[in-house]
């Protein structure tokens, strides 16, 4: 709070790169001009805005206050990075300790004892690679320093612990969105490699030999242990569209068999309820483009508003659905609109911390696409990262220099 009131001249003013800003504090603007015009459910929507809502609002003034204390004080930022690698490096530490006490390997799929959920393990491991591949780049393309190597190796370590953690909690959010990060930053290399002086060329072919060699590895490691849907993922979404026809998507997850996809086999589960929940959502949004009016019960509430027979009341599984169904084309707008707006900022700023909230920007759109980021604590989580990225692109010229640790 501190560091807001010293900042506050800057925060009122009217500049370009507050605008990222101004969007998420509109969007609680929307909120109320929702409830207050819009709401299919008064009651449930008013209890949100007194827990969920207050709490997100709460974590967002924490978010612009940590946001400025990573702008103006460099050596804050390791802690930052520190508490960021934790998660991943916790949930090894959970299942080295389950291996000891089981004696031997367990496989990730029998594995269920971890400090975090899959989402968490998935959620934080981007967040934590974001960071890892940010500081990759920085060291690529910026000045050179005696300790480079060194620190390229720690964050290449960095993305191989968030890999394996993937792998042990069996999180094919977690894997997909690391690996994809990964093949950004293997094109920005290639780049280099083709672009770059000629001792730049050899140290950035050496990482780009060697995170190729990882991620092979740990496709193929995770593919070997995941559950079954990577080889028929194709024919199970073909069949899982198909909502009008395969109506399995209506029974409790589970209890009956999934339809046969072109190859005549059972369609994963896992892949049919996600895609089958994704299309019905997107129809129920093009019904009701204001949203239902809640966070965590959105999905459930418009198919029992709308007289969907339903035994699933849970969430859609795609964060940006399960928003849009909350809040609606508005709702979904005015976040859209953050990211984009956190991109084209700090792509303009030369910072590490800037190249942390532009790659957070871009992980963000597809992460969302397939985890339930909009859902309880995940999306107080997802406000307070989208907001601490705002006021990154918004103060990061404040520092008196831009060291990196």
């Amino acid at each position: 709070m501190l560091l807001i009131k010293e900042n506050w001249s800057k925060l009122s003013s009217a500049k370009l790169n507050l605008i990222p800003l101004y969007l998420i504090s509109s969007l609680f603007v929307w909120v109320g001009i929702h409830y207050l015009f819009f709401s299919l459910n008064p009651a449930l929507e008013l209890s949100e805005i007194k827990g969920l809502w207050a709490r997100s609002f709460a974590g967002c003034i924490m978010a612009i206050g940590f946001g400025l204390a990573l702008c103006q004080h460099n050596q804050l930022r390791k802690y930052f990075y520190i508490s960021i690698f934790a998660v991943p490096l916790l949930n090894l530490i959970v299942y080295v300790i389950a291996c000891i006490q089981a004696g031997g390997l367990v496989k990730p799929m029998d594995f269920f004892q971890f400090y975090f959920a899959k989402i968490e393990t998935a959620y934080f491991g981007a967040i934590a690679t974001v960071v890892a591949i940010a500081n990759l780049i920085y060291l690529l393309f910026g000045q050179k320093r005696s300790n480079a190597y060194f620190q390229a190796a720690l964050y290449f370590l960095g993305i191989a612990l968030v890999l394996l953690s993937d792998f042990v909690a069996n999180t094919k959010n977690g894997i997909a969105i690391t690996l994809s990060l990964c093949i950004l930053f293997l094109l920005v290399i290639l780049g280099k490699v083709l672009f770059g002086s000629k001792g730049s060329k050899i140290s950035a072919g050496i990482l780009w030999v060697l995170m190729l060699l990882m991620l092979a590895f740990a496709w193929q490691g995770h593919k070997s242990f995941a559950y079954k849907g990577w080889d028929t993922i194709f024919e199970d979404v073909k069949v899982a569209i198909e909502i009008d026809k395969n109506t399995q998507w209506q029974r409790k997850e589970g209890t009956v068999e999934p339809p046969l996809n072109s190859l005549n086999l059972p369609a994963s589960l896992n892949t049919y309820s996600r895609f089958a929940y994704g299309i019905v959502g997107i129809r129920l949004i093009g019904n009701h483009p204001f949203g239902y009016g809640s966070i965590n019960q959105s999905f459930n509430g418009l198919q029992t508003y709308e007289n969907i027979y339903h035994e699933h009341e849970g969430q859609v599984h795609s964060g940006w659905i399960d928003f849009g169904l909350a809040f609606g084309l508005p709702g979904l707008s005015i976040i859209f609109l953050s990211l984009v707006a956190i991109f084209f900022i700090g792509l303009k700023q030369k910072s590490i911390l800037s190249l942390i909230a532009v790659l957070f920007s871009i992980m963000l759109i597809p992460f969302g696409l397939i985890a339930e980021i909009s859902y309880k604590q995940y999306f107080e989580a997802t406000l307070f990262f989208i907001t601490f990225s705002s006021t990154i692109v918004a103060f990061v010229g404040v520092q008196k220099s831009d060291q990196k640790l």
